[in-house]
């Protein structure tokens, strides 16, 4: 069977926009959601070799009854992609792709879409113990065979996904920004690791849509630029407790990094003391054999979001405390818009 499938991209910068649409023409995907950052839909999508662009702004999102509270939704801050999460899901795709306004084909756009469905598929049991070397003991016959991953982080020729302290040391040193080069394959990641969840490269498949909640920056919002970081820190405690893989490697995309180094510090500032203690929160979560769907687990994580900030649980940072509290309740209400659509 064919597999259906979405990109979702967010941008303010519609000269990116254009220039990833014409990178990316014609489509490797089925559909293109275009979240625009902005009041209003401003941006022209037109492009010659795209086609099924679906185009949304802050108005669209207010006007959509299935939205249960939009100022759930992030704004002036790359989480609002999260809303085409939503629209992808209801599309009835099988597969959602993130990325990010300045992500460009690395190779021929025909793979990049086929590479993360191969990320998705079943793998087998038995792997090499070095380097995809045919070490000693290896089956040469029946392998077996184990479940794919439920969402794939690709990652990025070119510019690697820095922080704004990083970028800066590396720019003093005299160090080349734009010269990563990543290594080739894909494996799965442990479940006991945590790990930097980037989400300018990723797919997932649609049964975890409601563990993709990217929680609010930007406008409204004291943190900015941890969205995806933190989104990670919920899928991967989630997924832990469900037995479900997530991977990371190819495909690759080439990352052009349109962003200024000297203004993302500034916006991610004060989220540099909070995620040494966000993951903490998260991991903090009761699971039970109840929660055996990713509804349900991320249930559990906005009922306790919300105890932990009116319990003081960070006391000792009161801005997250309050920033949980209120999490909470905006992650109950991205809960209560698939329970609306019938998930269990």
């Amino acid at each position: 069977m064919k597999v259906k499938t979405a990109a979702v991209i967010a941008t303010n910068r519609e000269n990116c926009l254009k220039e990833f649409l014409r990178a990316w023409a014609p489509p490797p995907w089925d559909e293109t959601i275009v979240i625009e950052d902005g009041p209003n839909r401003s941006m022209d999508v037109s492009v010659v070799g795209q086609s099924r662009v679906h185009h949304y702004a802050w108005a669209d999102i207010e006007g959509t009854l299935e939205v249960a509270d939009p100022t759930a939704f992030s704004r002036r801050d790359a989480a609002i992609k999260m809303y085409g999460f939503w629209v992808a899901m209801r599309l009835g795709v099988d597969v959602i792709i993130a990325l990010d306004d300045d992500c460009l084909p690395a190779g021929p756009p025909e793979h990049f879409v086929s590479e993360h469905l191969s990320a998705l598929a079943p793998r087998l049991r038995w792997v090499p113990s070095i380097d995809e070397r045919p070490t000693r003991g290896l089956p040469y016959f029946d392998r077996g065979a184990i479940p794919g991953a439920v969402a794939n982080m690709g990652l990025w020729c070119g510019v690697a996904d820095y922080d704004a302290v990083q970028a800066l040391a590396l720019r003093r040193a005299a160090r080349s920004l734009d010269s990563y080069d990543p290594p080739a394959g894909n494996r799965l990641m442990h479940p006991q690791n945590y790990w930097p969840w980037c989400a300018m490269n990723i797919a997932f498949k649609r049964e975890i849509t409601p563990l993709m909640y990217m929680p609010k920056m930007g406008d409204g919002s004291p943190y900015s630029r941890f969205d995806d970081i933190w989104c990670g820190v919920i899928l991967q405690r989630c997924c832990r407790h469900l037995a479900l893989s997530l991977a990371v490697g190819e495909p690759h995309i080439r990352h052009v990094r349109a962003s200024d180094p000297m203004i993302n510090l500034e916006r991610e500032a004060p989220g540099i003391r909070a995620n040494e203690d966000f993951w903490k929160i998260i991991e903090a979560t009761p699971l039970a054999t109840r929660h055996s769907t990713p509804l349900a687990c991320v249930e559990a994580v906005s009922a306790h979001l919300k105890l932990a900030g009116e319990d003081r649980t960070a006391a000792h940072n009161t801005k997250l405390a309050d920033y949980a509290a209120a999490e909470g309740g905006r992650l109950h209400s991205w809960c209560q818009m698939f329970r609306s659509a019938g998930w269990a």
